[in-house]
């Protein structure tokens, strides 16, 4: 009888302890999705910060000095003339 008792408490301790156990994989679970939706919105929001450092960065070419933008003015005028030169060229 002692050993029917011993095994009848071996297995509500063990029913108790899956119990538990399920309750903190659930958590966990909670916790890993959390953590990835907010990995998620960390890499959305740095692919939206290197957009903005990319438009700044031009922004700043385009109103830098006068040097500069003189610089960046002739490059343009010679890659509009590059252009031209070839949409000619393809249109004979």
């Amino acid at each position: 009888m002692e050993q029917l008792e011993q095994l009848s408490e071996n297995i509500r301790v063990l029913l108790m302890r899956y119990d538990e156990l399920r309750e903190e994989n659930r958590r966990l679970r909670e916790a890993n999705k959390s953590q990835r939706e907010e990995i998620l919105r960390s890499h959305q929001e740095l692919a939206e910060l290197e957009t903005q450092y990319s438009r700044l960065r031009l922004a700043s070419a385009i109103t830098g000095t006068p040097e500069e933008r003189d610089a960046a003015r002739r490059r343009l005028t010679q890659l509009i003339s590059q252009i031209d030169h070839t949409m000619e060229i393809l249109s004979q």
